[in-house]
């Protein structure tokens, strides 16, 4: 079983690239999900996979896009990938 981990980004986050950006970071990890533009303003960032790898992506994702976002909230949880590759949902 793997593990689902649920991001959501707060500050300048959309319309700075911000999704382009991370759905290229995950084409170096093996690891499944989606990031999104959210209606409040923040971007969300799910990411599915074995934990150790998916943590590698997370902490990737933060260091890189550090200049962007200001405040995170992260929900894990165990499970098993819903999603068969990783995509920029609109």
């Amino acid at each position: 079983m793997g593990v689902r981990i649920s991001i959501n980004y707060t500050g300048r986050v959309q319309g700075v690239g911000f999704r382009w950006r991370v759905s290229q970071i995950a084409k170096s990890f093996s690891c499944t999900g989606y990031v999104k533009n959210l209606m409040d303003g923040s971007v969300e960032l799910l990411v599915e996979g074995k934990k150790e790898e998916a943590y590698r992506m997370v902490e990737s994702v933060n260091i890189q896009m550090k200049e962007f976002w200001h405040n995170k909230t992260v929900d894990e949880r165990a499970g098993d990938a819903h999603f068969s590759k990783f995509t920029i949902k609109y």
